[in-house]
């Protein structure tokens, strides 16, 4: 009988709380979360660069080393963002927990090239400027990107993820970058630096 009148009043305290009707809380599928990062990427790329085409490290990082202490990084980066979701926070640690490929057949708007890590040794290894050599064959892009992979909130409306770009050999920057998704559109919020060169 107790457990009965329990759920009742459960029940009668959830519409309550919610202004009379039940609102599920479900969790975003893979496939929407894939859909939403492309999304993203694009929207963030456009926004920062407006490039026509991109190189991209075909591994995530959160850092221009890699992914190192994403947790105490993610932690300095709070400090300057204002109204981050907990659980876009939650998401970017546990979606950022190594380094993973990036895909290849994304839809960002503009074309893009993944690079390897030995492809860019390979280039960068050579007798005469590295960064000519990048240029000759990469002539449209703003640099070697570097993605991390996004952290979303719940209703996948708030995203944050890590961008880098290296363009020369003392030029670049790194930055964590906060969206919002208004009427539809994935819109940059705002951005902390985290390296500088």
């Amino acid at each position: 009988m107790f457990k009965k009148f329990l759920f009742v009043f459960l029940a009668v305290f959830l519409v309550a709380c919610t202004g009379g009707t039940l609102v599920p809380v479900s969790t975003p599928s893979v496939e929407q979360i894939d859909a939403e990062e492309q999304a993203v990427y694009a929207a963030l790329l456009q926004n920062l660069y407006s490039a026509s085409s991109y190189v991209i490290m075909d591994t995530t990082a959160t850092s221009p080393v890699g992914v190192g202490d994403t947790a105490s990084t993610l932690d300095r980066i709070m400090q300057d963002m204002r109204g981050v979701d907990q659980k876009t926070a939650d998401s970017f640690r546990v979606r950022n927990d190594a380094a993973y490929p990036v895909r290849p057949d994304m839809e960002l708007g503009s074309a893009y090239v993944l690079l390897s890590q030995s492809e860019m040794s390979q280039i960068f290894s050579q007798n005469r400027d590295g960064w000519q050599v990048f240029y000759e064959q990469y002539p449209d892009a703003p640099g070697i990107t570097t993605l991390s992979r996004i952290g979303f909130n719940r209703t996948l409306d708030q995203a944050l993820v890590y961008v880098g770009t290296m363009s020369h050999y003392l030029a670049g920057g790194g930055y964590y970058v906060l969206l919002k998704k208004v009427n539809g559109a994935w819109m940059v919020d705002q951005q902390v630096m985290t390296w500088i060169s």
